[in-house]
């Protein structure tokens, strides 16, 4: 039964978005048919009215509001006349909106990882009877899911699973493809600039290993994707705090890792190298800077040309793919910063933010891929499972498809009364992951795998 409303059971179920940027169109589309479907009422909120209106006009029962999750007394009132809350915000404003939905009997659910203050609500939302989703979008989401369910297959089968390695990576559909890099923004620039900023730590065949953080793209592998082509992978900061949520306590190898186009993993590194990624320090002066004068400040006093100073101090060629990407940012040339005493990683955001802009009828693609190896029947197998989304412009994109339908699909489910788990979770549990992922198929989301047997178990 369906009981965090203070309201009769009579009353129409209300559904309250939180967030109308540009990985909500799906979210609200499907939430907005569900509503007129089942008579629900709701409402789509964001700091600024324009986007939650945009993308509610066509739909006239649903409702368009400005949204402050600073003001306390709207956020409270909003939130205290819902059943279910998306929140779709920024990651860090999650606990404000959090720490409301537990002060009015809320349900939570957001695509973002799950924060330690989060965390920390479990026991309360468990006590009253909540779920606090967590981790629900593409990935975290997708992959949680989806791998869950070849897991539990495997063991059900009676199987072990020895090795697990899973991919993803937002990039460009290749006809949309018109720059050096083989990239564009689309999901949040700064999440992208400020990437591999932490140690990664990883387990491959029983050992530990750390990659620090000024060699993460360095060290970045090649992998073949099914069905694709061949990618390059840069690995995520902790690939190992899911083994228990996955049931891998004893896996031997477990690596998690991002996807970019051939090439662009030694040339971020360049970036990083140069010191144009920190997002720690402030410089003075940017403002009045031109980006050529910016990247002098990293470099010792030359005779050498810029160009040649910059290849002579990473020991590459001038006119090697790195060097000539590097140029095409523009960030050699006399054009002024215009951002006051701002960061190294803020600099280059509002650099990249105008060249990996996409146009309107360009296409993004999403790729995931899991590779299991297991030992079953004295055999030892691989398993790879695959998953190509493809976007349809620069507004209905693959991520914003894959972020936001799980997210509703969950709150659909919520709001029927079909998921069951309480507390601060992720959807590691089949009676979130099964129908999720069963409706994901029939919009179209859909994995494709293969299996080979590897060699006997040696005695």
């Amino acid at each position: 039964m369906f009981s965090s409303s203070n309201e009769s059971s009579s009353a129409p179920k209300k559904v309250l978005v939180l967030g109308a940027g540009r990985s909500s169109i799906y979210l609200i589309d499907y939430l907005a048919k569900k509503a007129l479907e089942f008579g629900w009422q709701m409402i789509v909120g964001d700091m600024a009215l324009e986007p939650a209106r945009k993308k509610t006009e066509i739909y006239p029962h649903v409702q368009a509001i400005l949204f402050d999750v600073f003001d306390q007394k709207q956020r409270e009132k909003q939130i205290s006349q819902a059943d279910v809350v998306i929140s779709m915000l920024p990651t860090v404003y999650h606990i404000h909106v959090a720490r409301a939905c537990m002060r009015f009997n809320k349900h939570l659910l957001t695509a973002s990882y799950v924060s330690s203050e989060i965390r920390e609500l479990n026991i309360e939302a468990t006590h009253k009877n909540l779920l606090v989703l967590m981790e629900i979008g593409l990935d975290p989401g997708i992959d949680h899911m989806s791998a869950m369910r070849v897991i539990n297959r495997i063991k059900g089968e009676g199987g072990k699973v020895i090795s697990y390695k899973s991919y993803c990576g937002g990039l460009m559909d290749r006809q949309s493809d018109d720059n050096p890099w083989n990239y564009k923004f689309t999901w949040n620039p700064r999440n992208v600039v400020v990437a591999g900023q932490g140690m990664v730590k990883y387990i491959e065949s029983g050992q530990y290993k750390y990659i620090p953080a000024h060699q993460v793209f360095a060290r970045a592998e090649q992998i073949d994707v099914h069905n694709f082509g061949k990618l390059e992978a840069y690995g995520n900061r902790d690939s190992l705090s899911y083994r228990e949520a996955y049931g891998l306590n004893d896996v031997k190898t477990m690596l998690r890792g991002t996807l970019r186009p051939l090439g662009f993993c030694p040339s971020w590194q360049v970036l990083v190298r140069l010191g144009l990624t920190d997002s720690v320090h402030r410089i003075e002066n940017t403002g009045s800077m031109t980006y050529r004068d910016w990247v002098k400040t990293f470099l010792s006093e030359s005779d050498l040309p810029l160009e040649a100073q910059i290849a002579s101090y990473l020991g590459i060629d001038e006119n090697s793919e790195e060097m000539q990407r590097l140029k095409w940012l523009g960030i050699l040339g006399e054009e002024q910063i215009g951002l006051p005493n701002a960061t190294p990683a803020e600099i280059l955001q509002h650099v990249l933010e105008k060249r990996w802009k996409l146009s309107p009828e360009e296409k993004d693609i999403i790729v995931m891929q899991h590779e299991f190896e297991y030992e079953l029947n004295g055999e030892i197998k691989q398993l790879v499972t695959s998953l190509i989304v493809r976007g349809e412009d620069n507004f209905h994109t693959a991520m914003a498809k894959t972020v936001g339908l799980p997210v509703a699909v969950a709150a659909r489910l919520l709001l029927e009364g079909k998921i069951q788990e309480r507390g601060v979770q992720i959807p590691v549990h089949p009676d979130i992951y099964d129908p999720v992922l069963d409706e994901l198929e029939a919009l179209g989301i859909v994995f494709e795998e293969y299996e080979v047997v590897r060699q006997p178990v040696q005695a």
